[in-house]
């Protein structure tokens, strides 16, 4: 593996061999995830759901801020969109451009969440801000609070905001463990922030507290239509959980 990983590292590797290994990879996750029997794989799966609910909101938060958080914006600005999203994007058959794709997601997420003009807003895990600001700009009579866990993120997206002259967001550096807020909000939003969170309960108890008595909270989240699974490095194939997702889960 070690050799593979440099040779991909280092772009050696065609794009046939890597999207082949990476097929080999999520074989073997099954493999691993699949029990003898329903009755095992229940209780595997109930094992789960217990460590979870005994658990803090989030693990790793420190550790996912080294890996990927607080690199520079520069770098991300050579790998993503125009607004900079983080999360998944949507490309419908007209779709030609990785810009186009971003919009299309974003779109489709205000129209999910049921953003509406005059709302305020918290998005919870708002990344370098695709979404906060697609929302401001779009509906400018909102107040949207954005949370991120990262210093480097809030500077980008102030800095944005400063430029684009948008008045109606403001951005806080906080762990999700400890976040609190006193003000109510419309609407609370989040875009694959739940596969970081460990407690769900305890994290949607939380989230209640935020939203006026008739609020609304939208979740995208991405899940396995079937198993549930840590990802935890137990050897050197694990590269996701070693370099980019280390304490996440995969919901299913």
């Amino acid at each position: 593996m070690n050799l593979q990983q440099t040779l991909l590292e280092r772009n050696f590797l065609p794009d046939t061999i890597v999207r082949w290994y990476i097929r080999r990879l999520l074989a073997v996750r099954i493999r691993q995830e699949t029990k003898p029997t329903q009755e095992l794989q229940q209780i595997h799966l109930m094992d789960i759901i217990r460590e979870l609910k005994n658990g803090p909101i989030a693990i790793e938060t420190g550790t996912a801020n080294e890996q990927h958080y607080e690199i520079p914006a520069m770098f991300f600005q050579y790998v993503m969109g125009s607004n900079m999203k983080y999360s998944s994007c949507y490309w419908n058959a007209d779709c030609t451009s990785l810009n186009a794709a971003e919009d299309h997601a974003l779109e489709i997420t205000c129209a999910h969440a049921d953003i509406q003009e005059g709302q305020k807003i918290l998005e919870l895990g708002c990344g370098w801000g695709s979404l906060t600001m697609y929302i401001a700009k779009r509906f400018p009579g909102v107040q949207i609070t954005g949370v991120s866990n990262s210093r480097t993120q809030k500077e980008y997206i102030d800095k944005c905001c400063s430029e684009r002259g948008l008045k109606n967001v403001h951005i806080i550096t906080m762990d999700m463990n400890v976040f609190s807020i006193e003000e109510k909000f419309d609407r609370v939003v989040s875009v694959e922030m739940f596969e970081h969170m460990r407690n769900y309960e305890k994290l949607l108890e939380k989230i209640h507290g935020f939203l006026v008595e008739d609020g609304k909270l939208f979740v995208h989240i991405f899940t396995h239509k079937q198993f549930t699974y840590y990802f935890e490095v137990k050897d050197d194939t694990n590269w996701m959980s070693r370099y980019f997702f280390t304490g996440g889960i995969m919901p299913s």
